[in-house]
């Protein structure tokens, strides 16, 4: 499909009732060139990263229903970071649930937030050819419906710790794209696990694909950056009254000229302006005042 995409415009993949968006400090994340596949049940797109930025993944079904529950799977470069029930938020508005996903716990009283960061790299040659997960670069949420198994709890909750470490690449590798999502240092929180599930069906998938700015903007993937114009200088302001004050000035030095050559005063132009000669009518320091 052909990219699609415009400038200061902000597009929100939907598949029907359903929708998800990733936030990093409290704005949604533009997304770029967004595509869906033929059968409706799964919508692409690209996003912008940018490094030690932590991001929250966001669920919403419009057509939510006390008789079904609805979940949300979050999987980053290809490892599962959990999931959650999406639930109704706001009584006024039962039918709409959601659900959200910053971080992964690691034990009973900790988690480590999710965040876009510089990927690792390294000229140890026997790391060009390791084996790398095809969904490094990406971020994917799936919606299913699910039922609730009680009876598959176990007896003591289960932490996954060793998936969580950084992906270290080769320098030369091809998914050495400059960002990767990465877990930050762990913070005291209180986690509970919940009932297993069972996956009744599966209802969308959603997939971020994200990459620094400007390499999407070098792709072609996002529009040009817009550039401001350096400020006009300030417009010059013409007193038009200025003309009209001269000529009123003019003529009355005209007037005042007349009423001097009656009386037998002489006026010479020169170059410099108007010089006044005196004629021998007047008595030595006389003074003529032509204002």
């Amino acid at each position: 499909m052909t990219p699609i995409y415009k400038a200061g415009f902000h597009i929100v993949m939907r598949l029907g009732e359903l929708h998800t968006w990733i936030f990093v400090d409290g704005v949604e994340l533009s997304e770029f060139a967004v595509e869906y596949s033929a059968d409706g049940r799964e919508a692409s797109c690209w996003i912008p990263s940018e490094c030690d930025k932590r991001f929250f993944v966001e669920c919403k079904n419009t057509r939510s229903s006390s008789r079904q529950t609805v979940n949300a799977q979050v999987t980053v470069n290809g490892t599962k970071c959990g999931n959650n029930n999406m639930r109704c938020r706001d009584p006024l508005h039962p039918q709409i649930a959601s659900g959200s996903r910053d971080s992964v716990p690691t034990s009973a009283h900790s988690r480590r937030p999710l965040l876009f960061a510089q990927q690792a790299l390294t000229d140890d040659d026997n790391l060009l050819n390791a084996a790398i997960s095809p969904e490094l670069g990406s971020v994917k949420v799936e919606i299913r419906k699910v039922v609730s198994v009680p009876s598959r709890r176990p007896s003591r909750p289960v932490w996954s710790r060793d998936s969580f470490e950084s992906k270290v690449l080769h320098e030369r590798s091809k998914k050495a794209i400059g960002h990767s999502v990465q877990f930050g240092a762990a913070y005291p929180a209180r986690n509970s696990q919940s009932d297993p599930i069972d996956v009744i069906a599966d209802l969308a998938t959603f997939v971020f694909k994200y990459r620094p700015i400007e390499l999407l903007r070098a792709q072609g993937i996002a529009p040009p950056e817009v550039r401001l114009e350096a400020a006009a200088a300030p417009t010059e302001v013409v007193d038009l009254t200025a003309e009209d004050d001269d000529a009123v000035e003019i003529k009355q030095l005209e007037a005042r000229l007349r009423v001097l050559k009656k009386k037998g005063v002489k006026v010479k132009s020169e170059s410099s302006g108007v010089k006044q000669e005196r004629n021998s009518v007047f008595a030595p320091g006389e003074v003529i005042d032509l204002t």
